[in-house]
């Protein structure tokens, strides 16, 4: 028998029935990107074709199935119906004689819901377990135990509950499968995690998630790819398909019970503070050779109120050996407010050459921004950056000691850019990227953060002076043959050289000539990148940002200067803003303090250069 589950490549892809009913699979994916979905997937397509299993439901949301299925069980806290219209509660689990009900339901090859969501879990599904694996050794009929959020009951310790263990072991020739499902298989015990012969497995970020996951991969580039899915996409692997498959799953028929709850749609208004506010300790930190300095007082936050979850798309790569870090917020148009003469706002601050040094502030809100959901906690981040510690570096590093760690946010920029491209049939093409809002370095979040400089040394120059430093070598130009490169006039390309010499970005090297023509090289080792087509989408789950955050620097007039410089069709169709997690991890020993920074997603170090 087929189970038709979704699609793969625009077409029907089944698994075999037998195969998913009495062996041994494993359901992989980090939170958002679609677990739950596949789970409820599988079950209507089973509860279609009348085989029976049982789902230990740990979040009370799978009572849904019974809307289009009205003969599963469902077995929970009484009054866990309260709220659920038109489906009823079939047997309390506190009073209900669950070997009766499991032989039962075995016979009949009927679907259990086993909802453990508002009572002590492990007691209740340690004692299903032998139940089951009692039931199915007397009958020897075809029945599937499902285990929701296996690392709560089979966790890589001495707490798992040996009896699912021997189900996996021991469960195929009483004809009672297991199909485990799990976020975290990094915690999962791999006495489980061993005998899963088939695999699905979704995205994944986690360093230690994709060690763990790579027991089913021939090689580290396919692990590696488990970052770049989408939510939906997931990998079947092992008996269930004849070679590695990506799928996406199909629709759902009954409603999704456990998609996160959206905030409302309400009217934002803005008002200006008419008192003095009290001088408040700043964090600003200044890039000056390494040094952090406090000054007096904080700049202002202005706050994009259109913040939301974002695709990544790069621009075509140009390489650069440097990755680094930042943040960034866009900034609002100064608005109207009733009440307040025009002449009474405060004053915006002239745009100023480039000083010698460049500030980075934070600051500490709890206003209802947005903010990608850490995966990893604050106790693992410690965990991570303790055994990078116990490398040694250059010879140091064996005496260091973790001090303090905090979150942090820092936000990213997802822009999206049409422009007109093609020498003899034009056309509208689209690309988008991401980039940190200090420095405007491209950013990649693929298995962690990785920052290029981008766009970051030509941010506050001219369109001319961009096409001027974006076109020199190291070999030297002179002024005209900067003219026919850039086809720009003699005058000028001459300005130009001259705003990049006032910022040190161009020097004389040398001069040719009886007139002794003046010979410019850059000073920076970047170029931009051309404008490419490449899209690529990246969803992260939101909340609500409550914490320190690195502030804006980057505005969006900055990227289309250069944009314009690049291509003068392009045109930014988006601009949006989200903040994205990191710990900040303090480390020293008695010769020096250092700060670490770990992906709050994928665990691994990011390198920042402040």
């Amino acid at each position: 028998m087929q189970l038709k589950i979704g699609k793969a490549q625009g077409r029907d892809f089944s698994i075999d029935a037998q195969e998913l009913v009495t062996g041994r699979t494993c359901i992989i994916a980090q939170s958002g990107a679609g677990k739950s979905w596949s789970i409820a997937v599988l079950c209507e397509t089973m509860c279609r074709a009348k085989i029976g299993f049982c789902l230990i439901d740990t979040e009370g949301e799978y009572y849904s199935l019974k809307e289009k299925f009205p003969d599963i069980l469902w077995i929970g806290a009484e009054g866990a119906d309260a709220d659920v219209d038109d489906i009823s509660l079939d047997y309390d689990i506190e009073k209900i004689n669950i070997k009766q009900l499991v032989s039962k339901a075995v016979s009949e090859s009927r679907p259990i819901i086993f909802d453990v969501s508002e009572v002590d879990m492990v007691p209740r599904v340690t004692r299903l377990a032998h139940v089951l694996y009692d039931v199915a050794s007397e009958q020897k009929k075809p029945y599937l135990l499902i285990v929701e959020e296996a690392d709560k009951f089979i966790p890589q310790s001495r707490d798992s509950i040996k009896k699912i263990e021997e189900i996996s072991r021991r469960g195929r020739k009483r004809g009672l499968g297991l199909l485990v499902a799990t976020q975290r298989p990094a915690i999962v015990t791999k006495n489980v995690l061993s005998q899963c012969n088939n695999q699905i497995i979704g995205k994944l970020s986690i360093d230690n998630d994709l060690k763990a996951v790579g027991i089913f991969f021939s090689s580290k580039q396919e692990v590696e790819e488990l970052t770049t899915l989408n939510p939906g996409d997931f990998f079947v692997m092992g008996s269930l398909a004849h070679e590695k498959t990506k799928i996406q799953f199909g629709k759902r028929q009954t409603k999704h019970r456990g998609v996160t709850p959206l905030l409302e749609e309400r009217e934002i208004v803005e008002y200006f503070e008419e008192e003095e506010e009290e001088e408040e300790e700043d964090m600003s930190i200044y890039e000056d050779a390494g040094r952090i300095t406090r000054p007096d007082k904080p700049e202002d936050d202005e706050e994009d109120e259109n913040i939301s979850k974002l695709p990544e798309i790069l621009l075509t790569d140009h390489p650069e050996e440097e990755q680094e870090k930042n943040d960034f917020q866009t900034e609002e148009e100064n608005p109207k407010t009733p009440g307040i003469k025009e002449e009474d706002k405060p004053k915006p601050k002239p745009a100023q050459k480039k000083a010698a040094r460049k500030k980075i502030t934070r600051s500490t809100t709890k206003s209802p921004e947005e903010a990608v959901i850490n995966l990893i906690e604050r106790d693992e981040a410690f965990e991570i950056a303790g055994t990078k510690l116990r490398r040694k570096r250059f010879g140091f590093g064996s005496g260091e000691r973790l001090i303090s760690g905090n979150m942090i946010y820092i936000p990213l920029f997802h822009v999206s850019v049409k422009y007109i491209r093609g020498r003899f049939r034009k056309t509208t093409q689209h690309t988008s990227f991401v980039i940190d809002g200090v420095k405007g370095r491209c950013v990649d979040t693929a298995g962690g953060l990785k920052f290029r400089p981008c766009f970051s040394d030509y941010i506050g120059l001219d369109e001319n002076s961009i096409k001027v430093l974006n076109v020199m070598s190291f070999s030297g130009e002179t002024v005209a043959d900067l003219e026919g490169m850039t086809r720009l006039k003699q005058s000028p390309v001459k300005s130009a050289l001259s705003r990049l010499e006032e910022r040190k970005m161009v020097t004389i090297s040398d001069t040719v000539g009886e007139s002794d023509e003046p010979v410019y090289v850059p000073l920076i080792t970047s170029t931009l990148p051309k404008l490419g087509t490449r899209q690529r989408n990246f969803d992260f789950r939101t909340g609500t940002l409550n914490g320190e955050k690195w502030d804006i620097n980057i505005k969006e007039g900055d990227i289309r200067t250069i944009l314009k410089a690049l291509e003068p069709t392009s045109e930014i169709i988006e601009f949006r803003l989200y903040y994205y997690p990191l710990f900040e991890i303090k480390a020293g020993s008695d010769l020096e303090e250092r700060t670490l920074y770990i992906d709050a997603l994928s665990g691994r170090e990011v390198i920042i250069n402040i």
